[in-house]
Protein backbone atom coordinates (compact mmCIF):
# COMPACT_ATOMS: atom_id res chain seq x y z
CA UNK A 1 0.00 0.00 0.00
CA UNK A 2 1.50 3.41 -0.88
CA UNK A 3 2.25 5.81 1.80
CA UNK A 4 1.75 10.13 2.12
CA UNK A 5 5.17 11.00 3.53
CA UNK A 6 4.02 14.62 3.76
CA UNK A 7 2.24 17.45 1.73
CA UNK A 8 2.92 20.80 1.82
CA UNK A 9 0.75 23.70 0.87
CA UNK A 10 2.40 26.32 3.16
CA UNK A 11 5.11 27.26 1.36
CA UNK A 12 4.78 25.55 -2.27
CA UNK A 13 2.45 23.37 -3.53
CA UNK A 14 4.15 19.54 -3.17
CA UNK A 15 3.72 16.55 -1.92
CA UNK A 16 5.47 12.69 -1.71
CA UNK A 17 4.41 9.51 -1.85
CA UNK A 18 6.04 6.30 -1.50
CA UNK A 19 4.67 3.89 -3.62
CA UNK A 20 4.47 0.19 -3.36
CA UNK A 21 7.58 -0.70 -5.16
CA UNK A 22 9.64 1.63 -2.63
CA UNK A 23 9.94 4.35 -5.06
CA UNK A 24 8.84 7.64 -3.93
CA UNK A 25 7.43 10.38 -6.33
CA UNK A 26 8.12 14.36 -5.71
CA UNK A 27 4.42 15.97 -7.14
CA UNK A 28 4.63 19.95 -7.49
CA UNK A 29 1.85 22.02 -8.44
CA UNK A 30 2.65 26.03 -8.94
CA UNK A 31 1.59 29.13 -11.10
CA UNK A 32 3.88 27.51 -13.86
CA UNK A 33 2.52 24.29 -13.86
CA UNK A 34 2.80 20.61 -12.98
CA UNK A 35 6.26 18.47 -12.53
CA UNK A 36 5.76 14.69 -10.77
CA UNK A 37 9.38 13.48 -10.17
CA UNK A 38 10.64 9.70 -8.98
CA UNK A 39 13.41 8.96 -6.53
CA UNK A 40 14.82 6.67 -4.80
CA UNK A 41 13.07 6.46 -1.03
CA UNK A 42 16.36 7.71 1.09
CA UNK A 43 17.78 10.59 2.71
CA UNK A 44 19.61 11.24 -0.33
CA UNK A 45 16.71 10.68 -2.86
CA UNK A 46 14.60 12.65 -0.65
CA UNK A 47 16.91 15.69 -0.49
CA UNK A 48 18.10 15.29 -4.26
CA UNK A 49 15.39 13.59 -5.79
CA UNK A 50 12.67 16.98 -6.58
CA UNK A 51 15.92 18.57 -8.74
CA UNK A 52 17.55 14.96 -10.29
CA UNK A 53 15.03 12.79 -10.01
CA UNK A 54 13.53 11.01 -13.29
CA UNK A 55 10.61 13.78 -14.37
CA UNK A 56 7.77 11.07 -15.33
CA UNK A 57 5.59 13.94 -15.76
CA UNK A 58 5.75 17.87 -16.67
CA UNK A 59 3.07 19.92 -17.85
CA UNK A 60 4.23 23.90 -18.35
CA UNK A 61 0.32 25.12 -19.11
CA UNK A 62 -2.06 25.82 -16.27
CA UNK A 63 -5.16 25.29 -18.37
CA UNK A 64 -3.90 21.80 -19.56
CA UNK A 65 -2.79 20.79 -16.41
CA UNK A 66 -6.33 21.56 -14.78
CA UNK A 67 -7.78 19.85 -17.95
CA UNK A 68 -5.64 16.75 -17.00
CA UNK A 69 -6.82 17.32 -12.64
CA UNK A 70 -10.50 17.22 -13.53
CA UNK A 71 -9.90 14.20 -15.55
CA UNK A 72 -8.11 12.43 -13.09
CA UNK A 73 -10.79 13.48 -9.98
CA UNK A 74 -13.28 11.65 -12.87
CA UNK A 75 -11.22 8.63 -13.29
CA UNK A 76 -10.10 7.53 -10.07
CA UNK A 77 -11.90 7.52 -6.50
CA UNK A 78 -10.66 9.95 -3.73
CA UNK A 79 -8.12 8.94 -1.40
CA UNK A 80 -8.95 9.49 2.45
CA UNK A 81 -5.35 10.06 3.55
CA UNK A 82 -5.31 12.78 0.75
CA UNK A 83 -6.06 15.98 2.68
CA UNK A 84 -5.03 19.20 1.12
CA UNK A 85 -7.05 22.27 -0.28
CA UNK A 86 -5.72 22.46 -3.48
CA UNK A 87 -7.69 20.43 -5.88
CA UNK A 88 -5.41 19.96 -8.57
CA UNK A 89 -2.21 18.57 -5.88
CA UNK A 90 -4.94 16.94 -4.87
CA UNK A 91 -6.02 15.21 -8.17
CA UNK A 92 -2.35 14.48 -9.00
CA UNK A 93 -1.65 12.80 -5.73
CA UNK A 94 -4.82 10.64 -6.31
CA UNK A 95 -3.49 9.45 -9.65
CA UNK A 96 0.23 8.90 -7.75
CA UNK A 97 -1.44 6.93 -4.80
CA UNK A 98 -3.20 4.72 -7.41
CA UNK A 99 -0.28 3.37 -9.42
CA UNK A 100 2.17 0.86 -8.01
CA UNK A 101 5.21 2.04 -9.66
CA UNK A 102 6.99 4.91 -11.54
CA UNK A 103 6.85 3.45 -14.78
CA UNK A 104 2.88 3.12 -13.82
CA UNK A 105 2.69 6.92 -13.00
CA UNK A 106 3.77 7.83 -15.82
CA UNK A 107 2.04 5.89 -18.12
CA UNK A 108 -0.75 7.33 -16.23
CA UNK A 109 -0.56 10.93 -16.10
CA UNK A 110 0.42 11.00 -20.09
CA UNK A 111 -2.74 8.70 -21.28
CA UNK A 112 -3.80 10.63 -24.15
CA UNK A 113 -7.67 10.01 -22.55
CA UNK A 114 -6.50 12.35 -19.75
CA UNK A 115 -5.18 15.22 -21.93
CA UNK A 116 -8.33 15.52 -24.41
CA UNK A 117 -10.84 15.68 -21.00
Amino acid sequence: MPRLLYINERFGHDATIVLESGDACWISVGKKGVVVRSHKHSFWGGLLGSLLGTKLYQERDVYQALSVAQAILATFRPVPQIRCGDVMLKAFCTAVWHCPSPAGVKTVLNDPALRTA
